[in-house]
């Protein structure tokens, strides 16, 4: 074999290595959970300035209609009241308050990545969470069992200061709805958790159980709710601007 040859051989052969490799990766990659690559695409720098003291995320929107209960009561309409009840309620105590959406519309717009909608929704969110010191994304529970009921909190795992959010929010919140979990839950693989300001999760309730829709729409309870959340937000709010100010 000539040495150009076996030179255009080797080059050819180093290629095709590559390519091999790059593909193998990203077969492992597609292979992991959405929620990974959700993470993947979504959790690089993020240089988005702090323009409100807490931002609220009414989860769904637009065509996802979230969970679905009794006489087709979306998820999306239920949270979407509680965060402008939550947002008035807070703007009134001082604070300024940003939301992911204030209307029956996704968050696709405020995407920096391309992908499925739903990825490009995450994406929006998260990237409009980072614009608050604070950050709550509110939600409404759907599961099988019709027994399953009560409120949830959930924060990112292995931050102290996450968990003394979540648990100054779980404190108000108990006094007006039941719990289904009497102490917040650490996860992992939220996206929304995973943003950098203080965050949390919380499903207000299930749709799929009687008690918790017959007050999920009730405006008043919604209020007290509410009202309840965003006292939790402002407790530590204010633990947290003193302890930031140490």
């Amino acid at each position: 074999m000539s040495r150009q040859r076996k030179f255009i051989w080797i080059t050819l052969t180093r290629q095709y290595l590559i390519a091999f490799g790059l593909l193998v990766v990203l077969l492992y990659i597609l292979t992991l959970p959405e929620s990974y690559h959700l993470a993947v695409l979504s959790t690089a720098a993020v240089a988005t300035p702090v323009k409100y003291d807490v931002v609220i995320d009414p989860g769904h929107g637009g065509i996802d209609s979230g969970g679905i209960g009794a006489e087709d009561i979306y998820e999306k309409e239920i949270v979407l009241d509680i965060a402008l009840k939550m947002k008035d309620y807070l703007e009134k105590q001082g604070l300024t308050v940003g939301l992911t959406r204030s209307s029956d519309t996704d968050v696709t717009h405020l995407a920096s990545i391309r992908g499925t909608r739903h990825q490009r929704d995450l994406n929006g969110r998260f990237l409009a969470m980072h614009e608050g010191s604070l950050g709550i994304s509110i939600h409404a529970n759907v599961t099988k069992s019709k027994d399953e009921k009560g409120a949830i909190v959930f924060y990112r795992r292995d931050s102290y200061i996450d968990r003394l959010y979540a648990e100054t929010v779980l404190e108000e919140l108990e006094s007006v709805q039941v719990l289904n979990h009497p102490q917040p839950i650490p996860r992992g693989n939220l996206l929304l958790l995973k943003v950098k300001p203080p965050s949390l999760l919380v499903e207000v309730g299930f749709l799929s159980n009687q008690d918790d829709l017959e007050k999920l729409t009730n405006p008043d309870f919604r209020q007290v709710l509410a009202e309840a959340l965003g006292q939790g937000v402002l407790n530590f709010y204010y633990l947290y601007r003193l302890e930031q100010s140490e």
